[in-house]
């Protein structure tokens, strides 16, 4: 039973992998400071992290032109009612039996290019990690603790128990504005 599982795990990798190179639309721009549309990701299991993701959509708006903030819930009920339209919840709902996406939530993924995507997913969950990969950004940064960090351009290490989304967001614009990243289509 063991080896058939870690097989289903390469499998999955390799897929998931190779699903970031086939999507990944590089955006052009002379820095990374002057990135212009953000997307965030966030995989939550409880109705307070929805509230802090409100809190730090008010602070990330005012730094980028263009916000999109997608909400991933492991589980099939809703926790709240988003109100703010830059916040694009889904849940287990959104997926089919197989774990494929619906065609609402693959079609939200495919109309969108971004500079930039933060994520700050941690679960290493492969619904998460399939939502990341399809999602279209020039360069995408994260945290190191899942094991796919092959899924970002940029990893920051950061402490499991003392982790704060707000202060991760203010390092990634840190680290941003200090590397003078350039890219190339």
């Amino acid at each position: 039973m063991g080896f058939s599982k870690n097989i289903k795990k390469e499998i999955q990798e390799f897929f998931l992998s190779r699903k970031q190179y086939e999507n990944n639309t590089v955006s052009t721009f002379n820095n990374l400071s002057n990135a212009t549309s953000l997307a965030m990701f966030f995989c939550i299991s409880s109705k307070t992290e929805l509230d802090e993701i409100r809190k730090l959509s008010r602070l990330a708006s005012k730094d980028y032109r263009e916000l999109v903030i997608f909400v991933f819930a492991d589980a099939y009920e809703s926790f709240d009612v988003i109100t703010n339209k830059a916040i694009h919840f889904f849940n287990l709902e959104d997926f089919t039996l197989f774990g494929k996406m619906k065609e609402r939530l693959e079609n939200l993924l495919e109309e969108r290019h971004f500079d930039l995507l933060i994520s700050f997913e941690q679960t290493g969950l492969h619904v998460c990690q399939n939502i990341i990969a399809s999602v279209k950004a020039g360069i995408k940064i994260g945290t190191d603790k899942t094991d796919n960090n092959n899924l970002y351009h940029l990893t920051l290490a950061c402490n499991e128990e003392e982790f704060d989304i707000v202060r991760f967001y203010e390092q990634v614009k840190h680290y941003i504005s200090v590397l003078n990243i350039k890219t190339t289509s």
